[in-house]
């Protein structure tokens, strides 16, 4: 876990991890591990300024539908100030609440 935050009344860990190789689910079901120790209310969010593994973005698995992912795209865009990262991570959460889909691609 590298940091933690509350937003929305949402309580967030934060795992960022800046690599250029692929996350694969093993790095999500570790954190996923890392968030299940926590009050059950709690979210994760995971940024990763390398791509995601179709693995991490096509599961259906239950167990990951703790967290929201953030790309290195997404992040760029807060950076740059084309979008607030409140804004970003009410509209990925919301979305990932409507259709289980943790990956949302804010392009």
């Amino acid at each position: 876990m590298d940091g933690a935050f509350t937003f929305d009344n949402a309580d967030y860990l934060l795992e960022a991890k800046w690599q250029e190789k692929a996350i694969n689910a093993s790095d999500l079901y570790t954190f996923r591990g890392k968030i299940q120790g926590k009050l059950k209310n709690t979210l994760g969010l995971f940024i990763s300024l390398g791509p995601y593994s179709p693995e991490c973005t096509e599961t259906g698995s239950p167990v990951l539908k703790s967290m929201i992912l953030m790309d290195g795209m997404d992040l760029m865009q807060v950076l740059e100030g084309r979008i607030k990262l409140n804004d970003m991570i009410l509209i990925k959460r919301r979305h990932a609440s409507q259709t289980g889909d943790i990956y949302y691609k804010m392009r």
